[in-house]
C-alpha cells in the first residue's frame, strides 16, 4: 500500500480512525516487503485486506502470473509472519 500523506493520517486521527486497521496495514506492508524482497515489492501494491483476504495489485500480467505460481508459499509465509491478521487467501490482480 502506498503511504498516506500526513494530513490524511492526522485527519483520520482526529475523526477517531480505527488504529487497529492502521497498524494492520503497516504490519502487512512491512511483512510483504520482507517476504518477497524489494524487487517484487516495488512491482506490487497491497490494495485491501478484508475478511482474511489480501488483494495485491501487480505492475503487469507477467508479475501476476509469476506470483500466482508462488501463491501457496507466499500465503504460508504471510501466515507465519503475521498470524494475528488471520490471512486465508491472496488474490493477485
Amino acid at each position: 500500500m502506498k503511504p498516506k500523506p500526513i494530513k490524511d493520517v492526522l485527519s483520520d486521527f482526529l475523526k477517531g480512525s480505527n488504529f487497529k486497521e492502521i497498524n494492520e496495514t503497516i504490519n502487512i506492508s512491512a511483512a510483504w516487503t520482507g517476504i518477497v524482497g524489494k524487487t517484487i515489492s516495488n512491482n506490487t501494491e497491497i490494495k485491501s485486506i478484508k475478511n482474511g483476504k489480501i488483494t495485491i495489485k501487480t505492475a503487469n500480467p507477467i508479475w501476476r502470473n509469476e506470483l500466482i505460481f508462488q501463491k501457496e508459499d507466499l500465503l504460508s509465509r504471510l501466515k507465519e509472519e503475521e498470524p494475528e491478521l488471520n490471512i486465508k487467501e491472496i488474490e493477485f490482480r
